[in-house]
């Protein structure tokens, strides 16, 4: 069977699969990790497979028809994310108008909303809720005649049944992530044009993203991947596998610069993290690597992981105020936030901090707090961006039923340039004065003669990291001055009416069924087929 992913087209340069998707200031461009792996496991089980990832091929929505138009596929799955959704939609009636095939969504949106996107949009067949990988593959299964006999078997989909909506049982978390084929032997395969366009601002680059485990022990209210797609299970791959992987990288992808795990968080189990680690140093291999981290890693776990490779970790410090980071349940202790870099910093391990603005309990004082937070940790590298709080996180459940969410339209949740924007609202902080709150805590933050004292020195003295450094200053800098949060225009969807989205909403572990009426096809513009498919 031949079947299309897809990343669709939408802003230049927007990364979807980032936890917090939009066109980034840095020109960070994420690897479409998630739908890579899905695929993957779908070419494993015999079918043919195009990958497309619009944003790193330049191509806009006729330029993917263009591109699609000669590989004819019977089904195509559809990335997703929040902000995008709108757009993602559109996207899938274009590809039913110009071929005719089933079209399914998979992705944290999709997760979160399959009834309301089936509501919204009826040119899409399916929506893959949780990890798509087998979901995917058993949907393919079906269509081509060698899988379940009914669509009400396959786990984690949602479908139509005549006018109602039916909401298949989620699918159990995959146990064993050694029998995923290994997702940079998807990218070698399908996406190894588009190597070098993937650019992650923090990062040596050209790099490659995988995961060494999936799921995080940790319940913070935001974050959107844990509690969509992965879990709170931290599942891990045998470490034989992933070192294995690591090697084949090194070997398959030339110039890399390095390798990132993309685990929520690498460190979760810090005897694991240093049994890997040395895994690495036993068999000599040579590579820089890079991970997602917590701020309660011991100096003797960093040691052994400078060792082995590392050279940065990602962590959310995300406030300086405890009060807040409870109201988040970030789980970090007063004082354990300069504990760690100080441990960072001996262990000669660089840091990119992350800073989020407009959680519960923030004020203008919080704000500030954080900010001078910021420049006493004097990280690597730092991000600043508002509370993006979105569907199927608690965060989302809570600004809404306090009344503190300004907007429920999707297309609101970035700006016209397709930028951080936010629609949540505290008590004397309006949406506007969070963006422009990061705005001014990133002059302050990079404009700093110190920082850029020591940013210049590392890029005279440091080839692997002068490309980095030139390339993020290069695009930071237009934004440096540049106010954000101008809304984009309405899209012309409708968001659901609240029982609706109340119903879409509840629990995965049952069957549901929504038996209501089916809305008649929006009357938005479209590509139709004859003029889209040029023969």
């Amino acid at each position: 069977m031949k079947v299309l992913f897809l990343n669709p087209p939408y802003f230049p340069m927007f990364s979807r699969e980032s936890r917090s998707p939009c066109v980034t200031k840095s020109s960070t461009l994420y690897w479409p990790m998630f739908m890579a792996y899905a695929a993957g496991c779908v070419e494993q089980d015999g079918n043919e497979i195009m990958v497309i990832d619009s944003p790193a091929m330049d191509l806009d929505l006729q330029g993917t028809l263009d591109r699609v138009k000669d590989f004819k596929p019977q089904l195509a799955v559809l990335n997703t994310s929040t902000p995008s959704i709108n757009n993602d939609m559109r996207v899938g009636k274009a590809l039913k108008e110009a071929f005719g095939c089933d079209i399914a969504m998979m992705g944290t949106h999709a997760t979160a909303e399959p009834l309301e996107i089936l509501e919204r949009e009826m040119a899409i067949d399916y929506v893959i809720s949780g990890e798509a990988d087998y979901t995917a593959r058993e949907l393919v299964r079906f269509l081509r005649g060698d899988g379940p006999d009914e669509k009400k078997k396959i786990l984690g989909i949602s479908w139509r049944k005549g006018e109602e909506m039916v909401r298949n049982p989620e699918r159990p978390k995959i146990e064993n992530l050694d029998t995923l084929p290994w997702v940079s032997k998807v990218y070698r395969n399908h996406l190894f044009s588009c190597y070098k366009r993937y650019f992650y601002g923090a990062n040596i680059n050209p790099l490659i993203v995988i995961l060494s485990g999936r799921g995080c022990p940790f319940r913070c209210t935001y974050c959107v991947i844990p509690q969509t797609l992965t879990g709170h299970t931290y599942r891990k791959r045998s470490i034989k596998d992933v070192v294995d992987e690591m090697a084949y990288i090194k070997a398959e992808f030339p110039d890399l610069g390095e390798i990132f795990f993309e685990d929520d968080t690498f460190t979760a189990h810090p005897s694991r993290t240093a049994e890997l680690c040395q895994e690495v140093i036993n068999r000599g291999l040579k590579v820089t690597w890079s991970a997602n981290a917590r701020a309660d890693v011991k100096f003797e776990v960093l040691d052994v992981m400078k060792k082995a490779g590392c050279r940065e970790l990602c962590v959310g410090f995300e406030s300086s105020s405890m009060e807040v980071l409870k109201n988040v349940k970030k789980g970090l202790a007063n004082g354990m936030s300069e504990k760690f870099m100080d441990s960072a910093n001996k262990a000669g391990i660089l840091i990119h901090g992350c800073f989020m603005v407009g959680n519960l309990g923030d004020t203008k004082d919080t704000l500030q707090g954080t900010l001078e937070m910021a420049k006493k940790l004097n990280p690597n590298t730092a991000q600043f961006y508002p509370i993006m709080a979105y569907p199927g996180t608690t965060a989302y459940n809570e600004a809404r039923s306090r009344g503190e969410l300004a907007s429920e339209d999707y297309d609101q949740w970035l700006d016209k340039d397709g930028q951080h924007n936010t629609t949540v609202i505290r008590k004397g902080l309006t949406s506007q004065d969070l963006v422009d709150f990061c705005d001014r805590a990133r002059r302050e933050f990079y404009l700093r003669p110190a920082y850029i004292y020591k940013q210049a020195i590392m890029a005279l003295t440091n080839s692997r990291e002068r490309y980095r450094v030139m390339r993020g200053a290069g695009t930071l800098v237009k934004h440096l001055f540049k106010k954000h949060g101008a809304p984009q225009e309405a899209s012309g969807y409708s968001t659901a009416a609240p029982k609706q989205r109340a119903a879409s909403s509840h629990s995965h572990s049952h069957q549901e069924t929504l038996v209501e009426k089916t809305p008649a096809a929006r009357t938005e513009p479209s590509v139709k087929a004859e003029a889209a498919v040029k023969t």
